[in-house]
């Protein structure tokens, strides 16, 4: 069986994504900066970011909730989102937090087990995760197990 904290392991796939590692009293994970430009007939018209954060060690419901209470309102950041994979099912919704009513920004907290269902906002990171236990599942039964090669 695949543990959840060796998601680490698979770097080739997170760099691939964008995505560098991270970690932060006590969490492990990885982290993007994503940047959108919006663009008209004249040229760039605005630039914007997100940050996503993807993070496999952690101690559930504590660390969720200081994510989200932490979090703060920075220059030209739309969004950070923290997913916060689980090994069993939590129950937790999606925590949201906006500031100046979404004008300087939001914190999104979210909560996923590989495998399972996922809400809209995380359809992009959700099939990451799944992919890379796939790609550790895959790695780790051709390392093991067989005769040696002649």
């Amino acid at each position: 069986m695949t543990e959840i904290s060796d998601l680490g392991l698979v770097s080739d796939l997170w760099e691939y994504w964008g995505f560098s590692p991270w970690n932060s009293e006590g969490m492990k994970g990885v982290y993007r900066r994503v940047t959108f430009v919006k663009s008209a007939l004249i040229g760039e018209v605005c630039r914007y970011y997100a940050d996503d954060y993807i993070i496999w060690s952690h101690n559930g419901k504590a660390d969720r909730q200081r994510i989200l209470k932490s979090c703060r309102p920075k220059p030209d950041l739309m969004t950070q989102r923290y997913l916060f994979v689980e090994g069993a099912e939590s129950g937790e919704k999606c925590a949201i937090r906006s500031f100046l009513f979404g004008f300087r920004g939001y914190a999104e907290v979210h909560s996923f087990t590989p495998g399972g269902r996922f809400e809209k906002r995380i359809k992009d990171l959700a099939p990451l995760v799944d992919k890379a236990l796939e790609l550790l599942r895959s790695r780790k039964n051709e390392s093991g197990g067989g005769a040696p090669e002649k």
